[in-house]
């Protein structure tokens, strides 16, 4: 056991650490880079890749973390053995749990919120309570149970809708509603 714990044998697990750490987190930079090339379209797996970045960026700042916390305790502030491994295993978790909160948990848990939110829209009738101008953006207003929910919206037909106009919602795109006119029996107009 102190043979594991010695002191080189550390300070070699730190340094591969803190590597394979700024290696995956470059990998993870390099992948959102490419995202972003000129004339590249995304695939229909862009939604497991980004889970695949967010993945990946928090296993290597955690590793990073791991490695560059154990060699600062053990190198510059002379940390036993036991506390620099302790240490680093404890502020490793760390990094890459909070990493993985931000970058995977919270951005899906939006995006379900937000699929939810466009099919539970998708044909209902709404009212219009900010004019919705011919190539702009206005707002309309509906009854979801209790809850009323308000959504910016844009004009399906790229007509003037004016305020207190009833229209119907065809489909939502990032919260903003894709909307047609009711003429006065309700249907669409």
């Amino acid at each position: 056991m102190s043979s594991i714990l010695s002191r080189s044998a550390l300070l070699l697990v730190y340094g591969v650490a803190l590597a394979i750490g700024l290696a995956l987190i470059g990998t993870a930079v390099f992948w959102l880079l490419r995202s972003f090339t000129a004339g590249r379209q995304p695939s229909a797996g862009a939604q497991g890749w980004r889970l695949g970045r967010g993945a990946v960026y928090s296993l290597g700042l955690g590793a990073a973390v791991l490695g560059g916390v154990g060699l600062l305790a053990l190198l510059l502030l002379r940390a036993g053995p036991a506390t620099s491994l302790l240490a680093a295993l404890a502020a490793g978790l760390l990094a890459g749990l909070i990493a993985a909160l931000l970058l995977i948990i919270v951005p899906n848990r939006q995006r379900r919120e937000e699929a939810g939110l466009a099919i539970a829209a998708d044909g209902r009738e709404a009212r219009v309570i900010i004019p919705i101008p011919s190539s702009g953006l206005g707002e309309v207003v509906y009854r979801d149970g209790a809850e009323t929910i308000h959504l910016g919206a844009r004009s399906a037909t790229g007509q003037l809708i004016t305020a207190g106009s009833r229209v119907r919602i065809e489909r939502v795109a990032h919260r903003v509603a894709i909307v047609r006119p009711l003429d006065g029996n309700g249907s669409a107009g």
